[in-house]
């Protein structure tokens, strides 16, 4: 009995420990690599950590499905990396101009692997590491172990949004990592738009701890510090800068209505809401009017939007290198060498700012399949999940943990959340507790 609890405190540890690296060190990108590094072995330790322990986590095929696409997709990025024949790579789109080269010193014979930049290629299946880890991990926690993960990443956020009040300050000093843009709303990462996305997503994880017992029952009034911590969310989004958090904003905001207990809720906590009400009023005539919030509305008003401009580039390189792409992580060098007079810019652009469009480039036709099989089985398990947890304990967290997903899923089309580890590593572990069997004591919530 003391050792299986013993090892359950373990899978706990092992995967707080990689949460808890991805939050500090997750946030960065590739300018650095010595950080993405260190949550990646921690990642390693923790597949030790399970294989060691060996599978326990329960299942069903909803869950099972989600490791099937975890394999196909590892599985993808080695098949780029097998050196090919001579007849087989040269016959691929896209690789003339590498014929041209090793024809040029008289080296056409030549065995390459699929991929136009094998190290790129290796680089991406390391990043997979921590992820997979964090799902794996996750599938082995029981519920209450789950929402102190959710607990962990909550606090991340609150601690994010305060970096951004003070950056819009002029604290610049804060800022964690050094990128050449943007200094301000970035938070705990190196790019606004990334931020954004995580103070989005950790507004129903919030309102859903608001309802669990642990620290936020024991104040007294957890609904009221559950609203007041997504205010202070809803603010420091404004203070990111982000479009695309500004437009997710709505989503997370109305998954709270049935997370918070809806209008019985109101009913029952009418005293603690008013004043909550007159400081949510208060604050947005404060933020409304400043000049943050200015800043952020006037670049939805930008007459020309760099996205935009290289999107095209973008689209005629996956023309190019279809049906079966250039390889992963690839992007930069295939991006350079279709890239127009018109999308050159002092700084070089490092990925597509659409997931979407960059998979399709770096995984063509496979790719996009892997995608789509991901968004049904979302779907479906979504709806399977939350619809037989209706009136439930575990109504609540599931659909929390969908909404984040949904947010990570809608903020990848115009831009490239899932490629930081930190946000990798939060989509991992609400997928987890989607793919999870695991029961909700019927203490869990109120």
């Amino acid at each position: 009995m003391i050792a299986a609890a013993d090892a359950r405190r373990g899978d706990f540890v092992a995967a707080a420990g990689l949460m808890v690296a991805a939050l500090l060190l997750g946030g960065g990108s590739a300018n650095s690599p010595v950080q993405r590094m260190i949550v990646e072995m921690v990642g390693v330790l923790v597949l030790g950590w399970f294989a060691v322990r060996g599978w326990r986590a329960p299942g069903d095929r909803r869950t099972w499905a989600a490791l099937a696409l975890i394999a196909l997709t590892a599985a993808l990025m080695v098949a780029q990396l097998v050196p090919l024949p001579p007849g087989v790579w040269q016959a691929l789109p896209g690789r003339q101009i590498i014929v041209d080269v090793l024809a040029a010193v008289g080296r056409t014979d030549t065995w390459m692997p699929f991929s136009l930049d094998p190290a790129g290629t290796r680089e991406s299946a390391l990043f997979l590491l921590a992820p997979i880890a964090m799902f794996v991990a996750t599938l082995h926690l029981d519920r209450s172990a789950q929402m102190k993960l959710v607990a962990l990443v909550a606090a991340a956020a609150v601690i994010s949004a305060l970096l951004v009040m003070l950056q819009a300050q002029g604290m610049t000093w804060l800022t964690i990592y050094d990128a050449p843009h943007a200094t301000k709303g970035k938070g705990i990462f190196a790019n606004k738009n990334h931020n954004a996305a995580l103070l989005v997503l950790a507004i129903p994880l919030v309102a859903v701890l608001g309802r669990q017992p642990g620290l936020l029952r024991r104040i007294g009034s957890p609904l009221l510090v559950s609203g007041m911590a997504i205010l202070f969310l809803t603010l420091a989004v404004f203070g990111a800068l982000s479009r695309a958090g500004l437009a997710l904003l709505p989503l997370a905001l109305l998954a709270c209505v049935p997370l918070m207990g809806g209008f019985n809720a109101v009913k029952r906590f009418w005293k603690a809401i008013v004043p909550a009400a007159a400081a949510l009023v208060i604050g947005a005539v404060i933020v409304a009017r400043s000049a943050v919030v200015k800043e952020t509305l006037d670049r939805f008003d930008a007459s020309q939007e760099g996205r935009y401009v290289f999107w095209p580039d973008v689209i005629y390189a996956i023309k190019q290198f279809m049906p079966w792409g250039s390889g992963a992580g690839t992007f930069v060098p295939v991006f350079r060498i279709n890239e127009s007079l018109e999308a050159v810019h002092p700084t070089y652009t490092n990925h597509a700012h659409s997931d979407y469009l960059e998979i399709a480039l770096e995984a063509g036709v496979p790719g996009l399949l892997l995608v789509a099989a991901f968004f049904l089985w979302f779907a479906l398990t979504s709806w399977s999940r939350l619809r037989g947890s209706l009136g439930t304990p575990a109504f609540g967290p599931l659909l929390a943990a969908a909404t984040g997903i949904a947010v990570l899923l809608a903020a990848s089309a115009v831009d490239y959340p899932l490629r930081t580890l930190l946000l990798a590593c939060v989509f991992s572990m609400l997928a987890a507790m989607l793919a999870s069997t695991a029961p909700f004591s019927t203490n869990q919530a109120k």
